[in-house]
């Protein structure tokens, strides 16, 4: 007993002195954007109104493997909160988890398909320092039943909404592993599939990441939890149904399946410069996206020669993003652009990021508009104890060239620009 006590605590102490960003090397942009104009499958999809479904059966139809790069994943059940001083909930609890994706990632591990997932390491066993037997949360919970878990360290942080099934089918929305992001934001996603060249690529830079991930910290259990823990029987994947906002646009599921000019690439390779020569190039565009922040978004934007619509979120989660986002809403405001906010007390944030050029390329991010998704500059980006460090994030983005997508994206723009208001500058 005194052996697991000190095991236990030795993993508080360290995990309290660790930062989240955990870059230990200088990464040198290698994945320069990859190119199709052949036959592609894309399916487009949306929360709150087909994000759940869609994500949850594309992993329930694994055969082989699944590959998750996510920022991070909440419990539904609250077993990723802290509670007087106490992380997590019980390995039972645990268990009985809601949230779907959650359950079908379990019955895949117990049914044998290999599972990887690579994510930031917010892992805290107690809060304040105290830990807690027998608390678990859902990836802990998932990395002792059998799937691999990873912490990313190839950059400050890891944004990409991502999964790829049976190396085959890659999905890259805005959507985190979390409750609201399903069921209570607009968000946006697409599901590629039936083009090597596109899903190879993904694959690639997954595979990178993980290699350069460290494995995820667990803390001892006793037997009649780990019992529970790698117990192989199915659960059940209950997909609740959508929610419902009366006077919000709802939107379907749409695959277009054709030969279509697509374009992957990630972020921070090549990724600012890739979009900026598109956007210079083009005469009009729509602009839906969470937030813009930082002068090289700005510029480009003020600086636009086109026809501009902009439409942002209404409120922002992080304080000194919202900071940051007023200053370049004001700006462009100074300048005669009107800058559009999605509609109150409707969606907790309209956290979705895509634009549209020219009314017939379609842009989809995992990463918003700001220096730390699409940074400029060099392509060297040292670690945090380095002077010149950049606080940088892994993004996946998607270029579209296809009328009929073109189209689902402009009606869902359209119709939330209608329900939303004009942003002014509080005087």
């Amino acid at each position: 007993m005194r052996v697991l006590l000190l095991t236990v605590l030795l993993l508080c102490t360290v995990f309290l002195v660790q930062s989240q960003d955990f870059q230990n090397e200088t990464y040198v942009s290698k994945f320069e954007p990859v190119s199709s104009n052949g036959k592609a499958s894309i399916t487009t999809y949306f929360s709150p109104d087909t994000s759940l479904k869609v994500e949850t059966d594309l992993i329930v139809n694994a055969k082989e493997s699944i590959d998750i790069a996510i920022p991070g994943m909440d419990s539904w059940i609250y077993c990723t909160d802290s509670y007087q001083g106490v992380y997590g909930c019980t390995v039972a609890k645990q268990r009985t988890e809601t949230f779907p994706i959650f359950q079908a990632l379990l019955n895949a591990v117990n049914g044998g398909i290999k599972v990887r997932i690579i994510t930031n390491n917010y892992y805290t066993p107690g809060a304040n320092g105290s830990c807690s037997d027998g608390q678990i949360d859902p990836l802990s919970f998932l990395a002792l039943a059998g799937a691999e878990v990873k912490y990313f360290t190839t950059v400050t942080y890891l944004h990409s909404k991502y999964c790829n099934v049976d190396g085959g089918t890659s999905s890259i929305s805005s959507i985190n592993y979390s409750q609201t992001s399903f069921m209570k934001n607009r968000e946006a996603g697409v599901i590629v599939s039936g083009n090597d060249d596109l899903t190879d690529f993904t694959n690639q830079v997954f595979e990178y990441d993980w290699n350069h991930g460290i494995p995820w910290p667990t803390i001892t259990y006793t037997p009649a939890e780990m019992k529970i823990i790698t117990d192989k029987t199915m659960i059940d994947v209950v997909i609740p149904s959508p929610t419902s906002f009366p006077g919000s646009y709802v939107t379907t599921v749409t695959t277009v399946n054709e030969a279509m000019d697509t374009t992957v690439f990630t972020s921070p390779d090549f990724a600012w410069e890739q979009v900026k020569a598109d956007i210079d190039a083009s005469s009009s565009m729509l602009v839906y996206i969470y937030q813009i922040t930082g002068p090289s978004w700005c510029d480009l934007l003020g600086n636009y020669s086109g026809s501009l619509t902009i439409l942002v979120s209404d409120v922002i989660f992080d304080e000194a993003d919202y900071e940051s986002a007023v200053l370049c809403y004001n700006h462009l405001y100074n300048n005669g652009i009107t800058i559009r906010k999605t509609a109150k007390n409707m969606y907790t944030y309209s956290h979705q990021k895509y634009w549209v050029l020219d009314n017939k390329t379609v842009y989809l991010s995992t990463g918003n508009w700001g220096e730390t998704d699409f940074p400029d500059g060099s392509s060297d980006f040292p670690p945090s104890d380095s002077s010149d460090w950049r606080k940088i994030n892994r993004d996946f983005n998607i270029k579209m060239v296809d009328p009929k997508l073109t189209a689902v994206y402009t009606n869902l723009f359209k119709a939330d620009y209608a329900l939303g208001f004009d942003y002014h500058p509080y005087k």
